[in-house]
């Protein structure tokens, strides 16, 4: 299973699209989070109320789970199987990686702050909420690199995702050699 860690805009979900195209599977985890006018239930999340996500913390069904600007997140056990990619925050990764029994090869996209505003502001995200996440991440990334199995440098975004999905297909080849 791949795990793709990485600050706001450094490009995980993007990675992780390619990598679905490339044959891996999408997890889609759970949320308490009200759904916006481009989700899709079952695509962008399991949207649950939080009684139901209680219920299922309580039936221990989740592999990982937490809560973020007062929603409830989590990834159900179930669904963590070798075929599938995920992206999550350091708190996640480290709940999984308890799980002795789950195969979890990780990966951690690191792009430099000053280019990711870059981006966030090029693409035409919500400054407040962009300002929201980047401060959310401060601190959240502290010893990431030594905990992932894989740091993916891309300064100036000089790796395309489909680049990096690439170069994340052939490291999965290469670990079951």
């Amino acid at each position: 299973m791949i795990v793709l860690v990485g600050e706001s805009a450094s490009g995980k979900s993007s990675i992780e699209r390619e990598l679905i195209a490339l044959g891996f599977n999408k997890i889609v985890t759970y949320t308490t989070r009200p759904m916006r006018k481009e989700d899709v239930d079952g695509e962008t999340y399991h949207f649950i109320t939080e009684e139901q996500f209680n219920d299922m913390i309580e039936k221990d069904l989740f592999a990982e789970h937490a809560s973020y600007n007062g929603w409830q997140y989590g990834t159900a056990k179930e669904d963590c199987t070798d075929d599938k990619v995920v992206v999550l925050t350091p708190h996640g990764l480290r709940q999984l990686k308890k799980n002795k029994d789950l195969h979890i090869i990780s990966f951690y996209i690191d792009v430099p702050r000053r280019d990711r505003l870059i981006k966030i502001l090029e693409r035409g995200d919500d400054i407040e909420e962009s300002y929201r996440r980047n401060l959310s991440d401060v601190g959240q990334f502290d010893g990431i690199k030594d905990e992932v199995d894989y740091v993916i440098s891309n300064k100036g975004y000089s790796w395309s995702p489909l680049n990096m999905a690439h170069i994340i297909k052939r490291s999965m080849e290469w670990m079951k050699c």
